[in-house]
């Protein structure tokens, strides 16, 4: 048997099902994630990709839902509000949001995430949940094992120490 693909075929996110579709005396295979829309539309038929009609796009740009399941960036600054639930479900699951902030979220769905500094506003965010937040995201890289951006936030978390002190 051959080797198992790790990514997508259809939009290059891991995979999780091996579709097979058997038509007559030939088998195709085909690897895809469990969110693929050409997965989902293949198990509940076709009607489901050809409905452009009731697909949800963004007015702006005229980007789908269905382009960005697939991996395709949003078209314009209106796709994020468009796709808002999808996008945070998507970065949930790729456990970029740390887990105090997915509760925050959980708690306020309905509002739009942002971290930062706003433009032309200082930032009112204290040297010790500065240093709490970096800490929290230390933790969490360590715990994927992202050495890479654990030594990033380990140099951030001295700089501020030095500075405090």
């Amino acid at each position: 048997m051959s080797e198992r693909p790790i990514e997508c075929s259809q939009c290059k996110r891991p995979t999780k099902v091996l579709y097979k579709e058997i038509l007559g005396d030939t088998i195709n295979c085909t690897a895809m994630c469990t969110s693929c829309p050409v997965l989902q539309a293949k198990l509940h038929g076709e009607a489901s990709k050809t409905e452009k009609k009731g697909e949800v796009c963004c007015g702006s740009c005229g980007t789908s839902l269905e382009s960005v399941q697939m991996g395709q960036p949003v078209g314009c600054v209106e796709c994020y509000t468009v796709f808002n639930d999808f996008l945070i479900g998507d970065f949930i699951a790729a456990g970029a949001i740390p887990p105090a902030l997915q509760k925050k979220l959980a708690a306020e769905r309905s509002q739009a995430i942002h971290i930062g500094k706003s433009p032309n506003q200082p930032a009112d965010i204290t040297l010790s949940s500065r240093l709490a937040s970096l800490g929290e995201a230390l933790n969490e890289a360590l715990k994927r094992e992202n050495y890479e951006q654990a030594a990033l936030l380990r140099d951030q978390i001295k700089t501020l120490t030095e500075k405090q002190k």
